[in-house]
């Protein structure tokens, strides 16, 4: 029995099972998509925060000043006095020490041990100069001898052959000795420093045996971490001396045998495991940082009785640690853009169901009165709802699979199996005996009744408990790493359950108040559309609730949009300090006055760093050591104009004081403020009386380092005679000015220059996966929105399509008009329309307030000051533009099916 019902409901309306059908297919592709994005971007902004370290920091690493492995093995016999003639030295146990490194990460926990790499070790010798080589350009060359665990592992031979041990003799001041040292070095440092394959070069220490090239390499992997602690071993680094000598500074490799006695009383080790967390999920960061902090307060024996012991040390907890603050805003604004999308959709369920118990209304009612319980006709409406949805889930899954490829997860079967049940619980909600018999909603036993508002007061009070507590005690993680807030998750949707709830009380009493007023007309359409809108609404607490909702998402999102666009924008100018900046190479005078020349520029101003370090002495004697920076003050006031947190005052500094003292801008520098007198700079062989000018935590573009003073560029070169040179000019546009061209424009005066514009700048800080996350999916918010919107109309229209065609037909009979035909259709849907508008966007806007208040938003907009909330009128414009075409183009489609309704059956449906 059960079945053939089934059938014949599924066979005579298949359109309101298509209609359920597609509902379950959205959720259940959006949750599927959506579980298998936020997962993705989670572990993504894990590898991402790490990398942004650099391997020395990222790896864990050790250093120690003797040399590992005990230098002779256990069984040999020490010798029992010392050696007077050069001797091959002894092998180090560096296979057993490098065993147990490996035992050591093995004895880890997981997910700690698939983080740490395979183990390797350096032992090098302190920087020593060897003899000049003609024609090389390198006056002062200089070597570091080393020997690595894994060398073969790291460089490939290109020429040549690997070194061997030679004889040498460790005398009180170091190794001496005549005959040569093999040694093999990388071919691009050999070429700088000018040494050949087979060459023999001295080395600038008495007694110390000279090196003989017998390789050449180049590394296996040029981008391993390994070079990160292997300095100058890929190639040989360039500096200068300051009266102008070039130094290079390359790294030799010897026989591990040999380092021992080549590093004398100046050996330095350092032990490291790579660290790749490629693979570690969002769920796993808090335990990996725990044990990453635990291994780095430990002290560990890697060989027993060896003086190398692991004193691991790295900035990886510090960064998961960062991350586990972040994901407390990113699960906050998620939860936003998640939750409100998914009540829209549940009231939107709720609809669909609805349309499917309307259109079995005559079946089920035939139903009730031959005997079949209340129970019953809910098993019945749900199976059908069932049959309907469970395929509907299982294509909703693959098309989300088919937009985020993956294997399914136990997250995405219960979001599928949720979305699957749902429609149909809702089915069997909606079926109430008593409402299966037609009659007016006004005059409905129990409409407006006690437990009805009971139940919206009960709302009503937890949405304001809700947002009383989060305003009191702000948004908190949950367990773990990044564990939902619940009150977060759910203050939204509360607020907007509750504001939807209040236009269903409200809307009505607007209606009745139009309706007397419009009860003085003589045109019959305003008023009768008003009446019905209170005595039989096409809306309800249902539609107005996926309505309000819907538009609360819309709306919300579209606010946090903009707010962290804003907030990014802000930033990248900022961080760039006018409207360019133009960084690289020494920019001569002829370059700066070349750059003033392009078209589009308004002004530009040059910055230099004069020192590493100065020294501020104040009048207790108490000297500071500051970082020295030059700017041109008069045209970095001018290019700064409008900047975002420019100091004030900067033109002053061009300008000495009365008494000769140098102004200056402290940027956090301790015990300095602004108008303090009586210090005195000390630059390297140059001292100056200075007075604080101004004192700030920045100056954007050019330095947010502590304990930097900035000066003016003229005052230096005058009064001190210092010449600065600028590697970096910050540029202001003209108005009007096409950034595009003015970037081209420049790149075209300094060609190896860096040209960086605010776009640029705004890309990077939104290129962390964590941001990019939150803007598509405020963007995908926005979107499901206005697909909620539309479907809500729809079925809202569709709901009420039987009274109104009954309706259509007695007043087409009675001469009704086409056009009043629409109206009467667009007040079936106007006021809820206009409520939800007004009451969504006011939501819509209250719940990013709200969020911004309680979240830390910079660690999206790339830091800064919390972002002030911001409303791009495109988007609201293009908004409320696509809502009201939704709801005009369903009240059209509505009245042309409305008019072909209108047929002599509809009037003996109306007549009986």
């Amino acid at each position: 029995m059960l079945w053939l019902l089934l059938r014949r409901h599924l066979r005579t309306a298949w359109g309101t099972a298509l209609v359920l059908a597609l509902v379950t297919v959205l959720a259940a592709g959006a949750a599927t998509a959506a579980t298998r994005a936020i997962a993705e971007m989670r572990s993504e902004q894990v590898t991402y925060a790490t990398e942004q370290l650099s391997p020395q920091r990222r790896d864990v690493s050790s250093r120690a000043a003797v040399v590992p492995g005990g230098g002779v093995s256990a069984t040999d016999a020490a010798p029992t006095e010392p050696a007077t003639a050069p001797t091959v030295p002894p092998e180090p146990r560096w296979a057993e020490f490098l065993d147990g490194m490996v035992r050591l990460r093995d004895d880890r926990p997981q997910p700690l041990r698939d983080v740490l790499g395979e183990p390797s070790f350096a032992v090098s010798s302190r920087e020593t100069t060897t003899e000049q080589v003609p024609g090389s350009g390198i006056q002062i060359p200089q070597v570091v001898m080393r020997a690595t665990a894994r060398m073969t592992e790291d460089l490939r031979l290109v020429e040549g052959e690997w070194p061997v041990a030679t004889p040498v003799l460790t005398g009180f001041n170091g190794p001496e000795g005549d005959e040569p040292v093999q040694v093999v070095l990388s071919r691009s440092a050999a070429e700088t420093l000018g040494w050949e394959l087979g060459g023999t070069y001295a080395v600038d220490v008495w007694k110390f045996p000279p090196l003989r090239v017998v390789g050449l390499t180049e590394p296996v992997d040029p981008d391993a971490s390994a070079w990160y602690h292997q300095p100058f071993g890929r190639d040989a680094q360039l500096g200068t001396t300051p009266s102008g000598a070039t130094i290079a500074t390359a790294a030799v490799y010897v026989y591990p045998a040999m380092i021992g006695s080549l590093a004398f009383r100046g050996a330095k080790t350092e032990l490291w495991y790579p660290v790749a967390v490629e693979g570690i999920e969002s769920d796993e960061v808090a335990a990996l940082a725990d044990q990453v902090r635990g291994l780095t307060h430990e002290t560990l024996d890697v060989l027993p009785g060896d003086p190398v012991t692991l004193q691991g040390r790295t900035s990886l907890s510090d960064v998961l640690d960062g991350l586990m603050r972040e994901r407390v805003t990113t699960d906050a604004v998620l939860a936003v853009l998640v939750v409100g999308p998914l009540g829209a959709l549940g009231a939107v369920m709720v609809l669909a169901a609805r349309l499917v118990v309307e259109r079995r209304r005559s079946a089920l009612a035939v139903l009730l009165a031959r005997g079949a319980t209340g129970t019953r006709l809910r098993m019945l409406t749900a199976a059908e709802g069932l049959v309907v949805t469970l395929p509907a889930a299982v294509v909703g899954v693959l098309l989300g699979l088919l937009v985020r490829p993956g294997a399914v997860t136990g997250t995405q079967v219960v979001w599928a199996a949720a979305a699957a049940l749902a429609p149909a619980a809702a089915a069997a909600a909606v079926t109430v005996p008593r409402a299966l018999r037609g009659q007016r909603r006004d005059l409905a036993p129990g409409a407006g009744g006690r437990r009805r508002r009971t139940a919206e007061l009960a709302v009503i009070g937890l949405a304001a408990l809700a947002v009383v507590l989060l305003a009191r005690r702000g948004v908190v993680g949950g367990a773990g790493y990044g564990g939902v807030d619940p009150l977060v998750a759910a203050t939204p949707l509360l607020v907007a359950v509750a504001a939807a709830l209040v236009a269903v009380r409200v809307v009505p009493l607007v209606a009745r108040g139009l309706e007397r007023l419009l009860s003085r007309r003589r045109d019959l359409v305003p008023f009768l559309g008003a009446a019905r809108a209170t005595r039989a609404p096409a809306g309800g607490v249902v539609p107005a609730l996926a309505l309000v909702l819907a538009v609360s998402v819309g709306a919300s999102s579209a606010v946090l949009l903009s707010t962290v666009d804003a907030g990014v924008a802000r930033q990248a100018h900022v961080q760039l300090g006018a409207d360019l900046r133009v960084s690289g190479p020494a920019l001569s005078p002829e370059d700066v006055a070349a750059l003033r020349r392009v078209d589009g520029v308004a002004g530009v101003a040059t910055t230099a760093r004069v020192l590493e370090t100065g020294r501020l002495t104040g009048p207790d004697g108490r000297s500071r050591p500051v970082q020295v920076l030059a700017v041109d003050a008069a045209g970095l006031a001018t290019v700064q104009d409008g900047v975002p947190e420019a100091p004030p005052g900067v033109a002053a500094l061009a300008r000495p004081a009365a008494d000769g003292a140098l102004p200056l801008l402290a940027l956090r520098v301790p015990d300095v403020a602004a108008g303090t007198a009586g210090l005195v700079l000390d630059l390297q062989d140059e001292t100056a009386d200075v007075v604080v000018a101004g004192a700030t935590d920045q100056v954007p573009g050019v330095s947010d380092a502590p304990a930097t003073v900035v000066l003016d560029a003229g005052i230096l070169a005058g009064p001190l005679d210092m010449a600065t040179e600028p590697h970096t000019a910050l540029v202001a546009l003209e108005d009007g000015a096409d950034p595009a061209q003015v970037t081209a424009a420049l790149r075209a005066v300094v060609p190896r220059a860096t040209v960086d514009d605010r776009t640029t700048v705004a890309a990077a800080l939104l290129d962390s996966p964590a941001a990019r996350g939150i803007a598509t999916g405020a963007r995908v918010s926005v979107a499901l929105s206005g697909g909620l919107v539309a479907l809500t109309v729809a079925l809202t229209l569709v709901l009420a399509a039987p009274d109104r065609e009954r309706l259509l037909a007695v007043l087409r009979s009675m001469g009704l008009r086409r056009g009043e035909t629409r109206g009467l259709v667009a007040w079936e849907v106007a006021p809820w329309a206009l409520g939800a508008l007004v009451v969504g966007g006011l939501v819509g806007a209250a719940v990013p307030a709200l969020l911004r208040a309680r979240v830390d938003l910079t660690s999206l907009t790339g830091g800064g000051p919390q972002p002030a909330l911001a409303v791009d009128p495109v988007l609201v414009v293009a908004g409320v533009a696509g809502f009201v075409v939704t709801v005009v183009v369903g009240a059209g489609l509505a009245a042309v099916v409305g008019r072909r309704g209108a047929t002599p059956e509809r009037l003996r449906e109306a007549a009986e």
